[in-house]
């Protein structure tokens, strides 16, 4: 085993205690989802080594056949009837959505529709649908989506990071870049993921 090896396997032997110890002070892991946000700390094979925003340190176990998307930013004129968004909204003061981030999908490409708690903070949701109607306001635009039967209204400020996923590669991937993971928690808590969205050229995950 040559020296650079040696070294990453220590660090994901660290990795995996770190996260057992926080495990164990937190309660019994529980199969099920998982949101993971971080920043790599390397990657040998399939295993992704992370430290998380909260301070553990995980290992993701990637799937053979797992995609890696980066991200682009997109201007909010983009946005028009028939775009299908996911829309991470906070209620303001006016009870009334307004977004903080926004996941814009490829022309073409169709979403899950959805509307569920998230956990950015508190009260926060993620609105998954196609827009209806843009309207420009005085500070951004005004989007309504189409969730399940039902019309969602919410307010874009101008700030709103606005982002599309493109195609990346195993090869972005590497040390202090950020990630943002769906991944799942088996019975035997090993974590597996089928995709990671990678920052790169600038551009890293918001939600």
């Amino acid at each position: 085993m040559s020296s650079l090896s040696r070294r990453f396997t220590l660090g994901l032997g660290l990795a995996a205690v770190s996260a057992a110890a926080a495990l164990a002070q937190s309660g019994p892991a529980r199969p099920g989802p998982l949101r993971i946000r971080g920043t790599i700390l390397q990657l040998e094979g399939d295993a992704l080594g992370i430290a998380t925003r909260g301070g553990e340190r995980v290992i993701v176990n990637l799937a053979d056949n797992a995609t890696v998307a980066a991200l682009r930013r997109v201007a909010l004129s983009e946005i028009t009837p028939g775009t299908a968004v996911g829309v991470v909204a906070e209620p303001g003061p006016d009870g009334e959505l307004r977004a903080t981030a926004i996941t814009v999908l490829p022309p073409g490409m169709r979403i899950t529709e959805l509307q569920n708690a998230w956990d950015t903070a508190p009260g926060a949701t993620m609105n998954n649908g196609p827009v209806e109607a843009a309207v420009d306001s005085g500070n951004g635009r005004d989007l309504t989506l189409s969730i399940l039967g039902r019309r969602v209204l919410v307010r874009v400020p101008a700030e709103t990071p606005l982002l599309m996923p493109v195609p990346a590669a195993r090869s972005d991937l590497m040390p202090n870049a950020t990630v943002f993971i769906n991944a799942t928690r088996g019975e035997d808590g090993r974590i597996s993921a089928n995709r990671v969205t990678v920052s790169k050229d600038g551009v890293a995950p918001v939600i």
